[in-house]
């Protein structure tokens, strides 16, 4: 039986969907429980884990990948055969391929997937899509989902010998590309500057925050969510577009998914 010395919730999330159910799943473990927040710019040391801890590793899905700068920060973290659980969420389209390519990531850091789950949130780019999920069937879900999860753990035997874990998908080593919306500002703009603190990959011009890098930006949408006079967006024409497309596109309510070893 293995005894766990902490469970680490890591995340990638511009809007904080993917934070939200990584930490509902922490609560639900019991011992020490920390977080390691990979959204914010900036350098990072290596993160080490070892094969007493446990990782709840979350990210969120953009057109059925992981956003490629989630996957390099993911590539910071390095595990010695460490237990992980992975989470990606989506905005009630599908995931496609995020799960096999987390997994696949992980992997080759050194960690050991053990159990996988998709959840539903809200879409970050139409909002209004899925905008009450996970609801509180889905956090009963994904309770249930923590204790097998942590009652697999005990019984998990050391080293590399858990076995493999099969998620839906394929792992493509290329990394995604930026999905490509362009984000404009309107004139309520205060240029306080949080948008440009707060962006994952540093797009927005450091000295007038209406200049956007679009060959940088992923259009993760972090800058509009922290907006605090709402200023920024997709214009009204796009915005109108991507609903329209989209609200076909995410049709029907999907329900949260789960993978064990």
């Amino acid at each position: 039986m293995m005894n766990f010395l902490q469970t680490t919730g890591i995340y990638f999330s511009p809007t904080g969907g993917t934070k939200n159910v990584v930490e509902t799943m922490l609560s639900g473990f019991a011992g020490r429980t920390e977080t390691l927040d990979l959204t914010g710019a900036g350098m990072r040391p290596v993160y080490g884990f070892r094969e007493n801890e446990v990782v709840v590793a979350g990210a969120p899905v953009y057109a059925g990948r992981i956003p490629r700068t989630a996957v390099e920060r993911f590539r910071q973290l390095r595990g010695y055969h460490t237990p992980a659980i992975l989470i990606v969420t989506y905005g009630n389209r599908a995931y496609d391929d995020a799960l096999a390519e987390l997994a696949g990531v992980m992997r080759e850091q050194g960690f050991v997937p053990v159990a996988a789950a998709a959840v539903i949130c809200r879409h970050n780019i139409v909002p209004t899509i899925a905008a009450d999920r996970p609801s509180a069937s889905d956090i009963r879900e994904i309770q249930a989902f923590v204790r097998k999860t942590e009652e697999m753990l005990k019984a998990l035997p050391t080293g590399s010998g858990a076995g493999e874990l099969q998620v839906p998908g394929k792992y493509r080593e290329q990394p995604a590309k930026n999905v490509g919306f362009k984000i404009k500002v309107g004139g309520s703009c205060s240029g306080c500057g949080l948008c440009i603190r707060e962006c994952p990959v540093q797009a927005i011009s450091r000295t007038d925050p209406r200049i956007t890098d679009e060959e940088r930006c992923i259009s993760c949408m972090r800058c509009v969510f922290v907006c605090p006079k709402k200023a920024r967006g997709l214009g009204p024409l796009m915005e109108f577009a991507a609903k329209q497309k989209l609200k076909k596109m995410c049709a029907g309510q999907k329900q949260p998914e789960f993978y064990y070893l």
